[in-house]
């Protein structure tokens, strides 16, 4: 349970950091909205992500017998 608290967590490290700095300062006075667009998907692809590891570990565990 700590890794998935983990995980959660540095999800929402990384939408804040994203959002609250690279969006706004960064991305979109250089690409416009092209560029938010592009944050946006990088975002929802990387929470997807982390977020289906973690239900491939609960399949693992059930499969192991844990």
């Amino acid at each position: 349970m700590k890794t998935v608290g983990l995980r959660i967590a540095g999800i929402g490290i990384f939408h804040m950091i994203l959002y609250g700095y690279l969006v706004p300062f960064v991305i979109y006075p250089r690409f416009g909205n092209n560029g938010l667009t592009f944050a946006i998907i990088v975002a929802v692809v990387v929470s997807i992500a982390v977020l289906g590891t973690l239900w491939l570990g609960k399949s693992n565990k059930r499969a192991k017998g844990e």
